[in-house]
């Protein structure tokens, strides 16, 4: 393990994780992830793989959510602490304890305090990871027990994950008005099997509400692709907005992980009916990574948008994009519930059109989640190619150009 500030370095030999480590990040999913309403197509595909009738399937089911009741609120998809975050706690002690070790450690000390202290600035962390068996790993549950924080809450410790060393700190804004081009895919049905519905014109609302006055079209403009085609969407990447590329890409939908293939997808409308179709990684990084038309930043709120499959590098839709060239990607990592991606889409939009980048928007959003006892505040994931992630530059009045 390597770890470095400006020009120190810090080397450590580190060990493996724990064998069972996969088994309780498993039953960390049941206990506190799983919802009635998550907008996860991932689950039938899992039965489908493994061959298992639905009825057996649902029946097996039953006693792991009855098991998991505890541990839900009253509200729909609402999460309780509790037990729930203990289980965090302890998963974010242990990655913490595996990457801060030895000489990496006090590195993180010295970087930690000298900041603060001295330069009073956040220390911004990028993880890269490289093992292919570490692919899978919830990162986002980092949890300093020294200091007694979450490192990806905090907004000491900005967080996002890397998938290669790329120190441009050029700001992501390139002038007003940025450009927001939504799609929410409605789908009911995917393979023969009938997905759970999703609010879509709530969490819309909650996006046009956290936008407020700045979306009059000169500041901010945001749209809304009228189907949930994969045609419409690669027609109205190619064709922008009069010409101009979408400066953000917001997808509002359901998505999984076909395991055995090694790859993401999300799920958007067939013609003529509510039945969906898989829109794999690889020709949804075709769409949207196109020459002068790929968008700053793209959001997939959508279930397990950055998820690998355990040993695979480069299997979720988020690591994809990045590959393609996206500068920044957030996607979930999880089932998520609808309340839990309404939250999060009104909280993200709210603290990024406050000037804030993108990794401060995001650890605002996960403590106002955590704060309002929902465990999915976990989920989101954002990776990055540089280390600037200003999309809105505010001098004072509104959206501005960004200085060249």
């Amino acid at each position: 393990m390597l770890a470095e500030f400006n020009s120190k370095e810090r080397e450590a030999e580190v060990g493996k994780l724990p064998a069972d480590f996969r088994d309780k990040l498993d039953k960390l999913q049941d206990e506190i992830l799983q919802s009635a309403v998550a907008r996860s197509a991932e689950a039938p595909l899992r039965l489908q793989h493994e061959n298992i009738p639905a009825a057996a399937a649902a029946d097996d089911a039953g006693p792991r959510l009855r098991a998991a009741a505890g541990a839900l609120a009253a509200a729909a998809g609402a999460l309780t602490a509790g037990a729930d975050e203990i289980s965090v706690k302890q998963v974010g002690r242990q990655l913490f304890d595996f990457i801060f070790q030895g000489r990496v450690l006090e590195l993180y000390k010295e970087c930690y305090t000298s900041t603060r202290k001295v330069l009073k600035q956040p220390l911004s962390i990028r993880l890269r990871v490289t093992h292919p068996g570490l692919s899978y790993v919830p990162w986002e549950t980092l949890f300093d027990q020294v200091n007694g924080f979450y490192v990806t809450v905090s907004q000491d410790t900005p967080f996002m994950r890397a998938l290669e060393a790329d120190d441009d700190d050029t700001p992501l804004g390139g002038g007003s008005p940025i450009r927001i081009l939504g799609m929410a895919a409605r789908a009911k049905v995917l393979s023969g099997i009938a997905l759970d519905s999703i609010d879509v014109d709530a969490e819309q609302v909650a996006i046009k509400n956290a936008l407020g006055a700045l979306d009059d079209g000169k500041r901010v403009k945001l749209c809304w692709i009228p189907s949930a085609k994969g045609r419409d969407l690669t027609r109205r990447f190619i064709k922008g907005d009069d010409g101009k590329r979408w400066d953000i890409f917001h997808f509002i939908g359901h998505g999984g992980h076909r395991l055995g293939e090694e790859k993401g997808f999300i799920v958007v409308q067939e013609d003529g009916g509510p039945a969906g179709i898989e829109l794999y990684a690889d020709d949804l990084r075709q769409i949207v990574c196109q020459f002068e038309r790929t968008p700053n930043l793209v959001i997939l709120n959508s279930c397990s948008g950055a998820k690998s499959e355990p040993g695979m590098l480069f299997s979720s839709v988020a690591e994809e994009l990045i590959r393609g060239g996206v500068p920044a990607v957030i996607a979930m990592q999880f089932e998520i519930s609808d309340n839990m991606g309404i939250a999060f889409s009104n909280a993200f939009y709210t603290y990024l059109v406050d000037s804030r980048s993108i990794q401060a928007a995001l650890a605002h959003t996960r403590l106002e989640l955590k704060a309002s006892r929902s465990a999915e505040w976990i989920s989101p994931v954002l990776y990055m190619r540089g280390l600037n992630g200003e999309i809105f530059i505010d001098t004072g009045v509104g959206v501005v150009d960004a200085p060249q």
